[in-house]
């Protein structure tokens, strides 16, 4: 690591043709992956990634350049190049940089095992364990293969302010993707295990040799499931991951990069009201032990809870640095990307519904006809959304009826907010996944409580309900 005066000099550099912002990233990232094909371990991949991403702006112009080195004379070419193509223009006053000063943000989370402290052969054992837990049940795969991945990644940002902080996040992870066949007709599926936690995640393995032999039982219920067909009906959304929906229907019309652009049906909206009163929806980085947590942003800002939307109120949006100079607002810790080879911008991190004030049971038998998610699959975002239903369940009634196949949801968001009228007491965290989007993939999760939409565009594959 360059010293703080090195650090000056660089970004004195970055400023030099006109910039009124600069700011450094350095990445020092360790990774672990094993395979398991079948039962049969392919091979250890460890990999070590370093690198620097440089930002320079000017009011809402920005250049983003990076390198894989981190040495001084390297730093001070980048930080040139970086000023060669800002072009701020010739009336752009020339700016200098505060000398970084280190500054630590307190985050609640801990590791207690760092994975690069852990032999591969224990390693190779959980994934071992795991692949025998996912074969013992009744219903055996006809393909399962088993990926561990492990990520330690430490950060350094320090810029023109005079900021100089730094971050540590660790998680791991076993990915299972499996195939059911009978010789007439097959599922293929897969599904993620992942904890924002070290390698004491596999401290007690009972929890994660569970996950695995749940996962194929679920499977065959969803092979075996009978279609529904199209229909307009009263939607339950299980407590838990079904919080996917929050993350597509609103999250990322909510984000600074959406709004500055003007591709958001939230433009302009702060301060109206835009969901049912049930609706209060959170985005918090600092939650411990959650897979989108962190102490700072990929910009050095500390993360906060962000209330998005209060009692159906739009309160703020998700910003970081360069798009929330565009829309007038300052970064409030959202600024995300995947790694230095990125340039940030407003993402999500942990993204749930609060919990309301109805009772669960009473939200089941207030649907006389209608499906019950209980878990989901993917989906896009955007002026309307799309969410592909994985496990569902159709109710007649009010009472579960049976398991359905094949169904997808769709909606736009203003309007599926609107017809939220139960909200349940429970608050489940859970849906660790990764959101793709301009600065590549960065971890999420998306939780909610039970949730009841009156009314909800269910297209499916036909049969009868």
């Amino acid at each position: 690591m360059i010293s703080e005066t090195q650090m000056k000099n660089v970004l004195d550099e970055a400023l030099s043709s006109g910039g009124d912002f600069a700011e450094l990233f350095f990445e020092d990232r360790e990774e672990t992956n094993i395979n398991s094909r079948d039962g049969s371990v392919q091979g250890v991949r460890k990999s070590r990634t370093c690198g620097t991403g440089l930002t320079v702006l000017s009011g809402t112009k920005r250049v983003y350049v990076y390198s894989s080195r981190a040495d001084y004379d390297s730093l001070m070419r980048l930080a040139g190049q970086g000023a060669s193509l800002l072009e701020a223009g010739e009336n752009a006053s020339r700016l200098s940089a505060a000398l970084p000063v280190r500054k630590e943000f307190p985050f609640s989370g801990s590791v207690q095992i760092y994975p690069g402290e852990v032999a591969s052969s224990a390693k190779i054992r959980v994934l071992t364990q795991a692949d025998r837990a996912a074969r013992s049940g009744e219903i055996r795969p006809s393909q399962l293969n088993i990926s561990y991945f492990d990520n330690d990644q430490r950060i350094f940002v320090a810029n023109s302010d005079g900021l100089l902080t730094a971050d540590r996040r660790v998680s791991s992870r076993m990915r299972f993707q499996f195939a059911l066949s009978d010789g007439k007709s097959s599922y293929y599926d897969w599904e993620d295990y992942t904890r924002g936690k070290g390698f004491e995640t596999f401290a007690d393995m009972e929890e994660c040799e569970a996950f695995a032999a749940d996962l194929i039982r679920r499977g065959e219920k969803i092979w075996r499931a009978p279609g529904a067909p199209a229909c307009h009906v009263p939607v339950v959304l299980a407590a838990g991951a079904c919080g996917t929906l929050w993350h597509e229907c609103v999250g990322h019309g909510l984000e600074a990069s959406a709004i500055a652009s003007g591709n958001s049906i939230y433009v302009g909206k702060i301060g109206q009201k835009i969901a049912s009163g049930r609706v209060t929806l959170i985005d918090d980085g600092t939650l411990p032990g959650q897979y989108g947590s962190s102490a700072i942003d990929d910009e050095g800002r500390p993360r906060q809870r962000n209330v998005l939307i209060e009692h159906g109120v739009l309160k703020q949006y998700l910003c970081d640095r360069l798009h929330g100079r565009m829309i007038g607002r300052e970064s409030n810790g959202c600024g995300r990307k995947q790694n230095y080879t990125y340039a940030a911008t407003s993402r999500m991190s942990n993204t749930f519904l609060a919990a309301g004030e109805d009772d669960e049971e009473e939200i089941i038998r207030s649907v006389p006809e209608g499906l019950f998610v209980k878990s989901m699959g993917g989906g896009s975002g955007g002026q309307t959304f799309t969410l592909s239903v994985k496990e569902g369940f159709w109710i007649k009634n009010g009472a579960i009826d049976h398991q359905v196949k094949g169904l997808m949801l769709s909606g736009n968001g203003i309007e599926t907010m609107q017809r939220v009228d139960r909200v349940g007491k429970l608050l489940v965290m859970g849906g660790e996944g990764f959101c793709g989007a301009d600065s590549g993939l960065v971890p999420t999760t998306t939780s909610q409580p039970m949730v009841r939409i009156s009314e909800m565009a269910v297209s499916g594959q036909g049969g009868a309900s």
